[in-house]
């Protein structure tokens, strides 16, 4: 399933917003209910809230030099800084709303803290642009293989198989992987990669039930699969179609106009 393309931003609003709740809650409960509500929700959404520049600037960091060694290599200075930078504005703000005294010793007693947050945003926003990155290539990938399958003329559905007898044994073969059909009598048979076999199905209700797209007639007795057709040539004014296994068949005068035209030749005059 899809997520639509607002969850990030929904899934950083929701965490933010437990965190900055929960982070109040023990403010209030360490200043023994004397901070008003308002006073440790703006203390904590500020302390929090200024770790989204941090996460802004992972996220355009690994756009600009992708999810490699060089992001990785950037990424350790980043946290480096911003951690110290963000350890001072952490020891500033309980000054400012908890009268803490600021001290170097409580600046670095942040810093393991501080690295921890840092380091699990960094890799939050590195798996968010990996599962970006991923959905891309699948989107992509999927309209690759709609235009192949339009450009072959075969639909994307599961592929059919067919249940063909080669001497005593019965074996499986893609309907894609057919290169043509011969009529012979109540049985067809069946080429495919160089090999062949029978079925007990008449070349008339074969064709009725194979896509008209992809095989055609080019004999009342042959059903050829277009896609398995290498080139064409016109021999003694009689068209020839060579196939990808080397076999060559003759196209009778009454399929001529069809085949060619699904081909893309003109008509002959």
């Amino acid at each position: 399933m899809k997520l639509p393309s607002w969850w990030p931003l929904a899934l950083t609003g929701l965490i933010y917003g437990e965190t900055v709740g929960f982070a109040a809650t023990a403010a209030r409960d360490l200043s023994g209910g004397t901070m008003s509500w308002t006073a440790a929700l703006l203390w904590q959404g500020l302390n929090y809230g200024t770790w989204l520049p941090f996460a802004a600037l992972v996220l355009w960091l690994a756009r600009r030099l992708g999810l490699s060694v060089k992001f990785l290599i950037a990424l350790y200075p980043t946290i480096a800084a911003y951690t110290f930078l963000h350890g001072g504005i952490s020891v500033g703000l309980s000054w400012l709303f908890a009268d803490s005294a600021p001290s170097f010793r409580g600046w670095l007693y942040r810093l393991p803290v501080e690295v921890l947050i840092a380091t699990a945003i960094a890799a939050s926003v590195a798996a968010l642009r990996a599962y970006r990155l991923a959905v891309v290539e699948r989107e992509r990938a999927s309209a690759l293989q709609a235009a192949l399958d339009e450009a072959r003329g075969t639909p994307p559905a599961t592929e059919e198989r067919l249940w063909v007898s080669t001497g005593r044994r019965k074996t499986a073969v893609n309907l894609s992987e057919v290169e043509w059909f011969a009529a012979a009598g109540n049985y067809v048979v069946v080429n495919w990669n160089g090999r062949e076999g029978l079925m007990r199905e008449t070349l008339s209700a074969l064709s009725e039930r194979l896509d008209p797209a992809v095989f055609v007639r080019t004999h009342r007795s042959s059903l050829v699969n277009l896609g398995k057709v290498r080139s064409t040539a016109l021999l003694a004014d009689s068209w020839v179609l060579t196939l990808e296994s080397g076999a060559e068949l003759a196209v009778s005068r009454t399929c001529r106009d069809a085949v060619l035209t699904r081909l893309g030749h003109k008509k002959p005059a």
